[in-house]
């Protein structure tokens, strides 16, 4: 896959049309978008993942309403006013190889305000070599696009490849840079919907259940959360550990480079005869 162009209207910082080209050239392989902080560098990495997954492109589970009410607070408000864009939208042009020929396709999704409900539209465009122009992806039934991009493009490729520059430093100042790794992984091989599904399962199970397999039911959740909690705590504490031991070492060290300045003016000539 290679990006080549995202288009952001009247979404989160950006009003109006604002149009990235992503195309590079030999001689200039890299682009570099830089700004200041609240310039829209975060925005424009948000966008791209909401354009592919929608509501299932945030790393939490969320419902509808949590949704819109992301999707609302996005839409641009003009400086100055309460007043929001009637429409946001976020569009991604890409080329894709696929039987040694390259595909271009456009992806757009669009959310309309209407009276602070969304109605929201995914479209998919494609575009072969010998076309001059996007035209509807027509192989597909509109109810399957969602699917066929995420087949396409798996959420758990793209989490190795877009990610937020805070977010990163974030995980590596909290050491949790093996764990992200793990948990991208997990989702391009599909074991996090494996998870889901038991954890799914588990609460299906607890609503339908009565009597004694529903009081077992519920001593399971019971322990399994004591557990989680308790491996919490212990990692915690070995982080501690970690970081005292540093810390003991570094004064350590600084004790031993006292040390030899101390014999190094004769303090141990003078020790010896006390």
């Amino acid at each position: 896959m290679l990006l080549t162009k995202v288009i952001i209207n009247d979404f989160g910082v950006y009003r109006g049309r604002n149009e990235f080209d992503f195309q590079t050239k030999p001689d200039k392989p890299i682009i570099l978008c830089g700004g200041t902080n609240g310039a829209g560098k975060t925005t424009l990495f948000e966008s791209i993942m909401l354009c592919f997954y929608g509501q299932n492109s945030f790393e939490q589970k969320t419902s509808q309403k949590q949704y819109h009410d992301k999707i609302l607070r996005k839409i641009h408000r003009y400086l100055g006013t309460k007043k929001a864009a009637d429409e946001a939208s976020v569009t991604i042009e890409f080329q894709f190889a696929h039987e040694e020929k390259i595909v271009e396709y456009q992806v757009m999704r669009m959310w309309q305000n209407n009276d602070e409900k969304i109605d929201e539209t995914f479209t998919i465009k494609k575009k072969k070599p010998s076309d001059e122009k996007f035209v509807k992806l027509d192989s597909i039934e509109e109810s399957g696009w969602q699917v066929f991009i995420e087949q396409l493009i798996p959420k758990g490729i793209v989490k190795l490849f877009f990610f937020d520059g805070e977010q990163i430093q974030k995980i590596a100042d909290e050491g949790e840079i093996d764990n992200h790794i793990k948990s991208s992984f997990d989702a391009l091989l599909g074991l996090d919907l494996v998870k889901q599904l038991i954890n799914d399962i588990g609460l299906t199970l607890l609503r339908n259940s009565k009597g004694e397999t529903k009081k077992i039911l519920d001593e399971i959740n019971r322990l399994t959360k004591e557990k989680e909690e308790s491996e919490e705590k212990r990692d915690g504490f070995q982080n501690k550990q970690v970081h005292l031991q540093t810390k003991i070492d570094l004064l350590q060290k600084k004790v031993d480079v006292q040390e030899v300045n101390f014999k190094k003016i004769g303090g141990e000539f003078a020790r010896n005869r006390e």
